[in-house]
């Protein structure tokens, strides 16, 4: 059963809507509290989220995943390597929380603050998912935070929790959505958070 859901989540982070938005280079923000700003945090944060997407972009090199679907030898072999990366960085992300504080704007930058999302949203550790996740609504409400990847970080854990997703940014393996909770509402609740209506690109 635990292989099963192991390799149910591997292809989870294969498919499309296991990875969030690319990361790309971004300016610091304006908006930045140079008091709070950490540099060393911040490009430790970029580091690790460089080596999370380094596994994942290794396995798309390796498997589609429609191959790992029919091939649960794979599957269950990069589960395993996956989970054994996503605890590392849950432990490294860990302690650099307890040492520097929450990963927001402020702190680590926009783009530090993003690759922090980056590895969090991909902890298999329930409880962490929903530590970080509160921390991320926080610091929305103060403006440290983007609204897109907290609508990502929402809709990527209840996934992986087994609800439906709120924001209709997580994809499977074959491009369609996971269930969407009140589709009728979908949209207004992307207009909220700042997302286009087309849900092919988040």
């Amino acid at each position: 059963m635990m292989m099963r859901l192991a390799t149910a989540a591997t292809l989870l982070a294969i498919a499309g809507g296991g990875f969030a938005r690319p990361q790309q280079e971004q300016s610091m923000s304006h908006s930045v509290e140079a008091e709070h700003f950490n540099a060393d945090y911040r490009q430790q944060l970029l580091q690790l989220a460089q080596a999370d997407q380094q596994i994942r972009a290794d396995a798309l090199k390796k498997y589609t995943p429609q191959q790992l679907q029919s091939d649960p030898g794979s599957a269950r072999a990069l589960a395993l390597q996956i989970h054994a990366s996503q605890q590392q960085n849950q432990q490294t992300l860990s302690a650099l929380m307890a040492k520097y504080g929450f990963p927001d704007t402020a702190v680590a930058g926009s783009d530090g603050a993003h690759a922090g999302f980056l590895v969090a949203q991909h902890v298999g550790d329930r409880a962490f998912r929903d530590a970080f996740l509160k921390g991320i609504e926080a610091a929305a409400e103060q403006g440290r935070y983007s609204k897109e990847d907290l609508a990502l970080f929402v809709d990527r854990n209840r996934v992986l929790s087994g609800q439906p997703q709120l924001y209709g940014t997580q994809h499977k393996a074959d491009g369609s959505l996971f269930d969407v909770e009140q589709p009728e509402q979908l949209q207004q609740r992307r207009a909220a958070m700042g997302l286009p209506p087309d849900v092919a690109g988040h």
